[in-house]
């Protein structure tokens, strides 16, 4: 790849992921998310980042769910319609490196 398209990816990247940023979208996009207006969070993290809010690592492909990637901290929960993976102690797609990561995968 060119040097001077790798450069201007890796600068839109971070901007991306600043702008996703839970406080920053909280301020400029309140209608997007209930938890921008209740106060909360769904997830404990301190800098969390929003831009993946459906992670990428979520399988899609069978009816209960999973995780991609194997993470320890998901587990299936009963549901009235059966089990569903629940990977809400999760917080890999909400760190801003992690989100940085996957975009630049994508990019190069």
């Amino acid at each position: 790849m060119h040097e001077f398209a790798e450069k201007l990816i890796k600068e839109r990247i971070k901007k991306l992921a600043d702008a996703y940023d839970f406080n920053v979208r909280r301020m400029t996009n309140p209608e997007e998310c209930p938890f921008y207006t209740n106060g909360g969070r769904c997830h404990d993290i301190e800098d969390m980042n929003c831009l993946l809010c459906l992670c990428p690592n979520y399988d899609r492909t069978v009816k209960e769910g999973g995780c991609k990637i194997n993470s320890p901290d998901g587990k299936y929960t009963e549901t009235v319609d059966g089990k569903i993976w629940d990977c809400s102690d999760c917080d890999f797609p909400h760190k801003k490196e992690n989100v940085i990561k996957v975009l630049e995968k994508i990019f190069n």
